[in-house]
């Protein structure tokens, strides 16, 4: 019964299994990398271009030689880690490295320029097949514009050289491969010359436009100069101006001014209080108090009683009224003429004042704008003392030096790698031949394909020819063959203790599987025994059996005891030097399948047993004639054969599926090659399993 699912795959790594399967395929292995390392040195040797690689160093000077101490119009690069990528960059510029196409001349050089070089064959052959295309446009020009040229010479530059920083310094490497050893030193040198010389040109174009830039700034500043000088003189010729001592004293002679009106109007208020006062006084006493006079004092006591002294006070308080309104007037006439003399003083102060401080904004723009063209001016002098002198910032450490041994193709490595491809190709390929080779190796293989058990594995016989069969078996008795036979009629005999299997039938998948020689090597295994045994040969389709036994066949056979016109010992051969009868086919004009599942032939059979301790059936193979499986209903047991390394596996499990459930008895690995055994990493010999390498030398010790 075939398994329904095979055991699950182990996950490890065989790893000894792989390396057989190298060991196995090593000439296919051999050869492919034995072509590859030949295909790998004609390529590094014949079909390469030798390229050379040159390079130049530059390096950022930190600290720049001054000509003269001025400052300069740009700063100096900086040595940080961002400032020396930027230069990377700068080197790397298409403006630059156009510099150098144009000094050099590089559109005028195939290397570079690939339109003048000569097309290979391969783009020939690309050419005219799409010219066999229809395009269905017009044709393109193939007239090219100079800077279109140009700008392809530079991007094959680019590809052509690599600028890195040094590790740790502050040093640039300018590499360039090239075909040619000396135009890769030129190149190399000439991008460092123009980046050194880039730097020059930046710095004096930045001093020339600064120049210009405060050339411009200078005349404009001088024309404002100008114009504020003029201007501080013109309002000094239309305006009449004061000194600062003169506005301080007429600022105290204001203050004095003020001084003298705040008194003057305390004294109008104190005039204007005394008369109030006496008006509201009703006697004599308080006007007389009020006005403080010692007459009117002492006429005050006398006036109420006497009217003379009142006459006397009146005329004498209307005299000091009098006086008092005249002081009073010419007070606040002073008042007034104070306040007039105080307003016109304010006036005076404030325009001067105004005068004074417009002088002094003229006279503080005409100072900044000299101060402005002062230095302005300075500035113009010092860059113009610059022009001419300036240094750039990286020096040339190393030009290049041209170079001797080529860099490119490593043709060491292109072999070796050459030869590693190979080697990886053919161990593809023998794991890929492996993979697709669904034949069986071992006897594990096949029982867990099948489920049946493996009941013999039997070597390849070193015998040429069909008549050295017997030869070598009666010669060879120990031969591992012959130590395998008897194995498997030990495992057929043991296989069922109680009721052993009488008659026995051999067959394969596929013609070529060796069972015709297995069939007769059992017969004759179980003949030295002792026992009776009678070969038939079931496949009347191809008859073989007297390419075996020579000129022994009887006129009589198999198809002669079925029709009747012979039985069976009638029809029997027996051969003397082998002690075996046999029963030779024979042809018929009926279909084999037909003769075969007659019940003539059970009859037969069934005769047979009572004859014979065993009958061996040579049965045709399943899977190109039925003859098998008709056969199989009258057998005991049948024992199927695998050619090793050679039947399909598919093939195997069609062919078991035909058969009846249980008639297989077992499974024998036929035509074992034990050399190409050992190459799939296994020790052929008499005994099984792990204990099968011990088999050749057994026999070979003289006892135990």
């Amino acid at each position: 019964m075939l398994n329904s699912k095979t055991n699950t795959e182990n996950d490890e790594v065989d790893l000894q299994k792989i390396f057989f399967i190298f060991w196995r395929r090593k000439f296919l292995i051999a050869g492919i990398f034995s072509l590859f390392v030949l295909a790998g040195g004609y390529y590094a040797v014949k079909m390469t271009t030798p390229i050379y690689q040159a390079y130049s160093v530059t390096m950022v000077s930190s600290q720049a030689e001054k000509i003269i101490d001025l400052p300069s119009v740009l700063a100096q690069l900086g040595t940080d880690d961002v400032a020396l990528q930027s230069e990377i960059e700068v080197i790397r510029s298409r403006i630059l490295l156009g510099k150098v196409v144009d000094t050099l001349n590089l559109t005028a050089d195939p290397e570079f320029n690939g339109a003048l070089s000569e097309p290979t064959a391969v783009s020939k052959l690309v050419a005219y097949v799409k010219s066999l295309l229809p395009t269905g446009s017009e044709p393109v020009s193939k007239a090219v514009a100079p800077e279109r040229t140009r700008d392809r010479v530079v991007s094959a530059l680019l590809d052509h050289f690599t600028a890195s920083v040094v590790p740790d310094t502050t040093t640039f490497r300018i590499t360039v491969s090239s075909e040619n050893p000396e135009k890769a030193a030129l190149i190399a040198d000439t991008i460092a010359e123009q980046y050194v010389q880039r730097q020059i040109d930046v710095k004096r174009g930045a001093t020339v436009d600064a120049i210009d830039w405060l050339s411009e700034r200078v005349a404009e500043l001088k024309v404002a100069l100008e114009k504020s000088e003029n201007a501080v003189k013109q309002f000094k010729t239309d305006t009449p101006l004061t000194t600062p001592e003169v506005l301080s004293g007429l600022e105290r002679q204001l203050k004095s001014i003020r001084d003298r009106i705040s008194e003057t109007r305390q004294r109008v208020a104190a005039s204007d209080a005394l008369f109030a006062k006496l008006e509201q006084a009703s006697n004599y006493e308080d006007k007389a108090v009020l006005l403080g006079d010692p007459t009117l004092i002492d006429l005050s006591a006398t006036a109420p009683g006497n009217r003379n002294d009142a006459a006397r006070f009146n005329t004498r308080m209307e005299t000091l009224l009098v006086d008092r309104r005249r002081d009073a007037a010419e007070i606040k006439s002073q008042l007034a003429s104070l306040e007039t003399a105080e307003t016109a003083l304010e006036t005076k102060i404030q325009t001067e004042s105004s005068a004074y401080l417009e002088l002094e904004q003229l006279t503080r723009e005409a100072e900044a704008n000299r101060t402005l063209y002062e230095y302005f001016l300075a500035r113009l002098k010092e860059t113009s003392a610059q022009q001419g002198v300036q240094q750039a910032d990286s020096v040339i450490l190393s030009y290049a030096v041209v170079p001797e041994i080529a860099s490119a193709p490593k043709k060491k490595r292109i072999v070796l790698l050459a030869g590693l491809m190979g080697l990886v190709l053919g161990g593809l390929l023998s794991l890929l031949l492996e993979m697709r080779n669904k034949t069986f190796k071992t006897s594990q293989e096949l029982e867990e394909l099948t489920g049946l058990p493996v009941v013999g594995m039997l070597p390849l016989v070193p015998a040429k020819h069909r008549g050295d069969f017997f030869h070598y078996l009666q010669t060879h008795s120990t031969s591992p063959f012959a130590e395998a036979m008897r194995n498997l009629r030990t495992s057929v005999v043991l296989a069922n203790l109680d009721s052993p299997p009488q008659v026995i039938m051999l067959s394969s998948s596929i013609p070529g599987e060796g069972k015709t020689t297995s069939s007769i090597a059992l017969a004759l295994n179980f003949v030295s025994m002792g026992k009776k045994v009678l070969l038939v040969e079931g496949d009347l389709r191809r008859l073989t059996f007297h390419w075996y036994f020579g000129n022994s066949k009887n006129d009589a056979g198999l198809i002669s005891v079925l029709s009747g016109k012979k039985t069976l010992e009638e029809a029997v051969f027996h051969h003397d030097e082998l002690d075996i009868d046999i029963l030779f086919g024979e042809r018929s004009t009926k279909n084999a399948a037909d003769v075969l599942s007659s019940r003539k032939m059970d009859e037969l059979l069934r005769e047979a047993r009572s004859k014979y301790d065993f009958i061996i059936v040579d049965a045709p193979p399943v899977l190109i004639v039925p003859d098998a499986r008709v056969l199989s209903q009258f057998v005991d047991s049948i024992l199927f054969l695998v050619k090793w390394d050679s039947t399909h596996q598919n093939q195997v499990e069609e062919a078991i599926r035909s058969f009846e459930e249980g008639k297989v008895e077992g499974l024998v690995l036929n035509q074992i090659d034990p050399d190409g055994f050992k190459r799939y990493g296994y020790n052929y010999g008499y005994g099984y399993g792990y204990a099968a390498h011990y088999g050749d030398k057994y026999y070979d010790m003289d006892g135990d």
